[in-house]
């Protein structure tokens, strides 16, 4: 072989070698650079950080790389939380740039947005054809720093992203997914949350395509994990005796706040023992969910209070709001501006209504509803805050309000929904009010006595009144109370010898006899009662029954009587009355014991007359 067929052989493969070298090349820049040519995907899957935290979850180790993490969907994935709305916005382009020898990769922001995230125009990166850009460094920072505990930044960005689209809310995966995106810079807004959602996650800016987290090369499907805090607002109701001048009688009233301080029935709890014809004091308790942004705002905040038949609201509520729970349950309505409480809204406000009525069932109802005016303030300014409703509320005294373990049942419900769904959702809780009584048969021991006119006078030796009360035939329903003997009620027995009285808060009475039936014999003493009431800690609680003691032994209770489905209510009590000892009478057996006392007497008159004539006889 000659030199020029050598060297022509040897140019057929240096062009085969370059050919092939050229065809390497080419492939590996198809995943080098971006391919204008392709559209992007952005799938979304979304978690309950909070509940899989409370289960132990280390979210940590979940790392958002814009890939599919099969890791992290198999720890997370029945912490989905489905229903979520996320909308997306294409705000601008990705270039390349170049200036003296510096080439960046920049972001074009329209001009708003950029002055919502607080990027300057003389902090840019590159200013071309009248197009600002900013370098990714610059957005994330500036995004970051305007979100840090801003809620109105938040609020700019939901209100901006209007104009954007609504994906498809996600799934019982926690799934979204958009195909067919056009490659440029996308703004991501979390716009409709599900109820139990606290805090929204903060807007993100998307590249399609990204580069992989080894920044090797542009993929233009996009997977994202974003998490969510969850929690519901809580709710308490709890009552109490109005520990003010109408409940509690005394004869030295500088005894008043010592006293209620050392009476359980003066604290608020799940349960009381009352008296009818007592005035009661009800709080309704809820901490506020977390508002962060416009689509956690509160759309409805709804107190929908029930009272069992035999209560009687007073229709006075009012609202307070405080930074934490401590100075709550040591206020009422009358105290409440001096509470410590960082608001507090009265009717007259404008900020809620109350609404009253009264069920099929004879329950009364009130309805505690906040007006635009009212949610808008809470929107804004109590995010985490206790709110409290105070209310008053009497007993009646009357058939309506039930003795014994049944009790008289207190429920309220609080309906939310957050302002971006139409979806409510509702808490619920419960107190319960108790009251007994006396079933007493009055009897005689010859079985001729008249009960009517027996008559008793009823002391409450632990809180130290005489009882009150209105009734005839033998039933009685407490009304009040009073400071002496003299102004309480003279409990009389029906013809037939039976008296109920109820309405009797549990405490330790006397039940003194103070008239009986002519001839027969009262009490020797004050028969000594104790009512142990029932106890229940709530809706689902055990429920300890009532007992009762009379003179220290252990009673037996009788079942309500215009309900008895209720038992334990009436201390079941027998009273006998025995004939006195007959004294000798005027007429009768004493008329004899005078005659013949005469007769004595005249017969030693006689005998003194006739000694006197026979001495002067002998003279």
């Amino acid at each position: 072989m000659n030199l020029y067929k050598l060297l022509k052989c040897f140019g057929v493969l240096c062009a085969v070698i370059l050919f092939l070298t050229y065809g390497v090349y080419a492939n590996a820049a198809g995943t080098d650079t971006i391919d204008t040519t392709k559209e992007g995907s952005l799938t979304i899957r979304k978690y309950d950080i909070t509940s899989a935290e409370a289960a132990g979850v280390d979210v940590s180790t979940v790392i958002s790389t814009g890939k599919i993490d099969v890791e992290a969907e198999a720890l997370l994935n029945k912490y989905a939380i489905e229903g979520v709305e996320f909308s997306y916005l294409r705000v601008g382009n990705v270039e390349t740039m170049s200036v003296n020898g510096n080439v960046k990769l920049v972001y074009e922001l329209p001009v708003s947005l950029q002055r919502i995230i607080g990027l300057e125009e003389a902090n840019a990166a590159q200013i071309s054809d009248g197009k600002i850009y900013f370098t990714s460094q610059q957005i994330n920072d500036a995004l970051v720093n305007a979100l840090l505990d801003n809620t109105a930044v938040k609020n700019e960005l939901e209100a901006y992203i209007a104009d954007g689209t609504k994906m498809t809310p996600t799934d019982a995966e926690g799934v979204t997914t958009k195909d067919n995106l056009a490659l440029g810079l996308y703004l991501i807004v979390e716009t409709k949350v599900p109820e139990n959602v606290t805090y929204t996650t903060n807007p993100w800016f998307v590249q399609l395509p990204m580069t992989d987290y080894e920044g090797e090369e542009w993929f233009y499907d996009v997977v994202s994990y974003p998490k969510n805090q969850t929690g519901l607002p809580t709710l308490d109701k709890k009552v109490r005796n109005n520990p003010d001048e109408t409940n509690i009688v005394t004869s030295d009233n500088s005894l008043t706040a010592a006293f209620t301080a050392s009476r359980p029935e003066y604290s608020y709890g799940e349960t009381v023992t009352v008296s009818e014809g007592e005035m009661l004091d009800y709080e309704l308790v809820s901490k506020i969910p977390h508002i962060t942004s416009t689509a956690t705002y509160l759309k409805k905040y709804t107190f929908t209070d029930i009272l069992s038949r035999g209560i009687t609201y007073g229709q006075d509520a009012v609202i307070a709001f405080y930074d934490s729970s401590e100075r709550i349950s040591a206020t009422n309505k009358y105290n409440v501006k001096d509470s410590g409480a960082i608001a507090v809204w009265t009717n007259d406000s404008g900020k809620f209504t109350q609404t009253y009525g009264t069920d099929a069932d004879g329950k009364s109802r009130m309805i505690i509803e906040m007006t635009d005016t009212g949610l808008a303030e809470i929107n804004e300014n109590y995010s985490d805050k206790y709110i409290a409703v105070y209310y008053t509320a009497t007993v009646n005294s009357d058939a309506t309000f039930i003795t014994g373990d049944k009790g008289n049942p207190n429920d309220v419900v609080l309906e939310w929904r957050r302002t971006n769904t139409e979806y409510s959702d509702e808490i619920k809780d419960q107190c319960i009010v108790y009251t007994f009584g006396i079933d007493l048969k009055k009897s005689f021991s010859d079985g001729k006595g008249n009960a009517a006119k027996v008559k008793f006078v009823l002391e409450n030796v632990s809180d130290h009144y005489f009882v009150k009360a209105v009734g005839e035939n033998g039933i009685y329903y407490v009304n009040g109370k009073s400071v002496t003997e003299a102004e309480a009620t003279k409990f009389s027995p029906a013809a037939d010898g039976t008296m109920v009285i109820n309405g009797m808060e549990g405490d330790t009475y006397a039940v003194t006899e103070t008239h009986s039936d002519t001839g027969y014999s009262i009490l020797k003493a004050p028969l000594s009662l104790q009512i142990i009431s029932t106890k229940s800690e709530g809706v689902s609680s055990q429920i300890t029954e009532a007992s009762a003691k009379v003179d220290g032994s252990a009673a037996v209770m009788n079942p309500c009587k215009t309900d008895p489905s209720s038992a334990n209510a009436l201390v079941k009590l027998s009273v006998l009355n025995s004939k006195g000892f007959m004294l000798p009478q005027t007429g009768g057996n004493g008329l004899y014991l005078i005659t013949i006392l005469g007769l004595v007497i005249a017969a030693a008159g006689l005998l003194v007359c006739r000694r006197g004539t026979g001495n002067k006889s002998e003279e």
